[in-house]
């Protein structure tokens, strides 16, 4: 309870907050929370370690929180709060056996990540998996293209390796249509 307690508290208020799911190691969203101290950074991630060394270099205006993402946005993001969420490289979990229950974006879950922007808002994904893309593709067609938020110069690890080895990125940032079910 004290861990929810710690995130409603850092989500209150009017600030601008921007999410990034599955952070890796933090270092874009570091360089991102340092560079816009007037928002407040949210990082979810699973892994205990990634979450511990990001939280120990944490300026006040970002909490690294060690929770599924699914989760807090299915049950604790309250609707229209947030203004922009990054998906950045997710795992792309094919296979429908026990690997499906850890596929990131699935039809709920975006609708889950609609339900918590507030109008205007924006989802960022990046990945260098085509076949991902197209997925992701196929679960933000009912909403509209967006221009993607600024990010600063710090790359995340995935995309530094993707640069070094000239492999391909896919993009896409999408908004909420205004005449949406979910927009508000």
């Amino acid at each position: 309870r004290a861990e929810v307690e710690r995130f409603e508290a850092f989500i209150a208020g009017p600030e601008t907050l921007a999410v990034e799911i599955g952070f890796d190691h933090g270092h874009r969203l570091l360089d991102c929370a340092r560079r816009w101290p007037q928002t407040r950074w949210l990082g979810l991630e699973v892994r205990k370690a990634q979450v511990e060394a990001l939280a120990a270099q944490a300026p006040p205006n970002l909490l690294a929180w060690r929770a599924d993402a699914r989760t807090v946005f299915a049950a604790l993001m309250p609707p229209g709060r947030v203004d922009r969420i990054d998906v950045l490289f997710p795992t792309p979990w094919w296979d429908e056996g026990k690997r499906a229950k850890r596929l990131l974006l699935t039809v709920e879950s975006v609708a889950d990540l609609g339900r918590s922007l507030r109008p205007g808002g924006v989802v960022q994904v990046a990945t260098d998996v085509g076949p991902y893309f197209e997925h992701v593709a196929g679960l933000f067609a009912g909403w509209q293209g967006a221009d993607p938020p600024p990010s600063g110069s710090v790359l995340s690890r995935r995309e530094r390796v993707c640069q070094r080895d000239g492999l391909p990125v896919w993009r896409g940032c999408w908004r909420l249509p205004e005449t949406s079910p979910v927009a508000r």
